[in-house]
């Protein structure tokens, strides 16, 4: 019997790990209201399960104090890192570092100086890097978080030949790199717009007659840019208008088969007619566009909405975060007040409600906004929240929603008659026998990054790894949590 149990085992095992479908416990476009319930804020590190969605729970993450707010950089900004182990979060004038798994305050990036607040991207290959246009004198850095050191790649002002009275950015709202951490994006001034391909250190400019203030933005794949609803080459040369009618909040990222997606809110039809909704997707390759949320289910685009693509390390591909604020703003409509995700298609979507954000912008303006940023693997959603209620207005906090499918932590295979000490680990894994018992160990990501044998006098040697997250399958198929 041991070589079904062994299968079902690694079926679950590669599962779990690169949570490839977000959608278990969850409907597929549920048209039916699930009004807010009243529901007390959790403490600082605290998880309470969402009532009207009981199969997400929220996470409180930060802590901040009356009249302030700790909340995501911004939902085009990837708040985690590479494997999810590190993230950033925005508040008190600082980008806070944070454990990504169990969110304890590591410390504030005091050493880096972004052009703008939200322009600090994640390397999506190198949980150790991040990457930002210095705001003093436009050096293009990668900068380590663990060795705390920065390393200018290239001088942007001197290799585009920018004058020192134009401001340079590295974007707008869609503010991003390519999934490859190869090109960079910006303008100088009003006047011309350019992107750096680390790879090859070429630069190429934009042939944009107006900018409009606004730098072109690369796709995921690298090869195509959008500027105010166009798509440019690598050439810098125009290849089509999208049927958008304005442009507004929005993300780039892909659909389930690799292209590369322009998603936004469409509060009117396009200019070809169609593609009004809360959420619309463009595919930038061929220019096709469809309403993920048509407004004859979904009713009119809701206000507030921002959406978040960069689940990078998904498998399935496509999936998108939302959320909205709604015009009630009373978390009764669908959708009002409301985190959901979306598989999207080349043709056709699928819509899964999980969660009440609880927040709005009235008392706390554009910091009470949710700004829902999903996570590499797609598993987590950051959101902020000033918590709706008795703490209405009082404060904005981030918060975690938690998706039923949520990495391997949600199953237990351990026997009560094994464990491994100490957890957190420093250096060294101890199991509780004698025995020897070989193992595997996975990253978050399901990548296999060790294996042997393991006893309480021969333990599993963690001082070569990065602080985070993994996962010891022992030979009887025992599963164990591991925090280092």
């Amino acid at each position: 019997m041991k070589q079904p149990i062994l299968f079902i085992f690694a079926l679950l095992i590669t599962h779990f790990v690169f949570s490839q479908d977000l959608s278990q416990g969850y409907i597929a476009n549920d048209l039916v209201q699930h009004p807010m319930q009243a529901l007390s804020k959790p403490a600082y590190l605290g998880t309470v399960t969402n009532p009207s969605f009981p199969n997400t729970t929220i996470t409180r993450i930060s802590n901040a104090t009356a009249g302030n707010f700790i909340v995501p950089m911004y939902n085009t900004i990837q708040a985690w890192n590479a494997d999810e182990s590190l993230m950033i979060v925005y508040g008190g004038g600082n980008h806070q570092l944070l454990n990504g798994q169990d969110y304890t305050f590591i410390r504030n990036l005091t050493d880096i100086n972004p052009d703008d607040l939200e322009a600090v991207f994640w390397s999506f290959t190198d949980p150790d890097v991040l990457f930002y246009m210095d705001n003093n004198n436009d050096n293009l850095y990668s900068y380590n978080v663990q060795t705390q050191v920065n390393t200018a790649i290239v001088n942007l002002r001197t290799v585009s030949g920018c004058a020192s009275g134009n401001g340079m950015s590295g974007g707008n709202d869609i503010q991003m790199m390519s999934w490859d951490s190869d090109v960079f994006s910006f303008r100088c001034g009003n006047t011309s717009a350019f992107y750096y391909r680390i790879s090859t250190a070429t630069l190429t400019q934009f042939n944009i007659a107006n900018l409009n203030y606004t730098a072109p933005m690369p796709f995921p794949s690298g090869n195509l840019f959008f500027h105010n609803g166009n798509v440019y080459d690598t050439n810098g040369d125009f290849v089509r208008a999208l049927n958008v009618n304005g442009t507004e909040h929005a993300c780039l990222g892909k659909l389930s088969n690799g292209d590369d997606a322009y998603f936004a809110i469409s509060f009117e039809q396009g200019p070809s007619g169609g593609c009004q909704g809360t959420l619309v997707a463009h595919n930038a390759t061929t220019g096709n566009c469809f309403s993920v949320t048509p407004v004859s289910d979904y009713a009119y685009p809701k206000s507030g909405t921002h959406m978040s693509a960069l689940a990078h390390n998904n498998t399935e591909g496509g999936w998108v975060a939302v959320s909205s604020l709604g015009f009630q703003q009373d978390g009764v409509q669908i959708l009002d007040q409301e985190l959901f995700i979306a598989k999207v298609n080349e043709f056709d979507a699928d819509v899964y409600r999980v969660a009440h954000h609880r927040s709005d912008e009235d008392d706390i303006d554009y910091w009470g906004e949710p700004h829902v940023t999903i996570s590499p693997s797609g598993t987590r959603l950051l959101f902020g929240s000033d918590w709706s209620g008795a703490e209405d207005g009082v404060s904005v906090d981030s918060y975690i929603a938690n998706l039923h499918i949520n990495s391997l932590s949600t199953i237990s295979f351990k026997n009560t008659a094994l464990s491994v000490y100490p957890n957190p680990v420093v250096n060294k894994l101890f199991l509780n026998t004698t025995k020897l018992l070989d193992f595997v160990m996975y990253d978050m990501l399901g990548k296999q990054i060790n294996q042997g044998q393991i006893s309480q006098n021969n333990p599993i040697d963690f001082s070569g790894c990065k602080q985070g997250v993994y996962f010891v399958k022992i030979s009887d198929n025992q599963i164990f949590k591991i925090i280092k």
